[in-house]
């Protein structure tokens, strides 16, 4: 009896350390870091600007067709966030050496063309939708005709958009 409440007792605390140890694997799910965003506040962010024009840098884009969401896209979005913030660093290559290219395929998106945009350190959907619009280029992606499908996620405060066309 004493046997088996010693091997009962040493049970239970590899169990506790084991799963109190553990990473998770799943890039985007660790629940310490705050992988929430507004779908349909980004998008209709997006879309709005679409519609409306602007001038990127000082060249004008007319107004556009609007962008679908994508959940391949936001995958390959989430992924590339959860491994900036997991990793601590902000590169549109990732540490494997992948290209947004790279990571929309592999997401299963099969492009013809496609744009990403990254930032860091914005709290809302608004605040980062009004920096990338400052930054010629990814203002640019925004605005891009040629894409027809978009996806975004963000991980702690990095955030990817990613748009695409097949």
């Amino acid at each position: 009896m004493k046997t088996l409440r010693i091997v009962f007792t040493l049970l239970f605390f590899i169990f506790v350390i084991f799963f109190s140890c553990r990473k998770n694997d799943v890039p985007g799910s660790d629940n310490s870091i705050s992988t929430v965003l507004n779908k349909s506040l980004m998008l209709q962010l997006v879309n709005q600007q679409r519609q409306r024009g602007c001038n990127c840098g000082s060249a004008y884009y007319a107004p556009t067709t609007t962008v679908t969401w994508n959940d391949k896209l936001e995958t390959a979005a989430s992924v590339h966030a959860a491994d900036m913030y997991k990793n601590n660093y902000f590169s549109h290559t990732g540490l494997n050496g992948s290209s947004p290219g790279d990571r929309i395929r592999a997401a299963g998106y099969n492009w013809s063309a496609f744009g990403e945009n990254i930032a860091k350190g914005y709290s809302t959907e608004q605040t980062v939708m009004d920096a990338w619009l400052q930054s010629e280029e990814h203002c640019i992606n925004i605005m891009n005709p040629a894409f027809h499908d978009f996806g975004a996620a963000k991980a702690g405060s990095y955030w990817v958009q990613e748009f695409g066309a097949r």
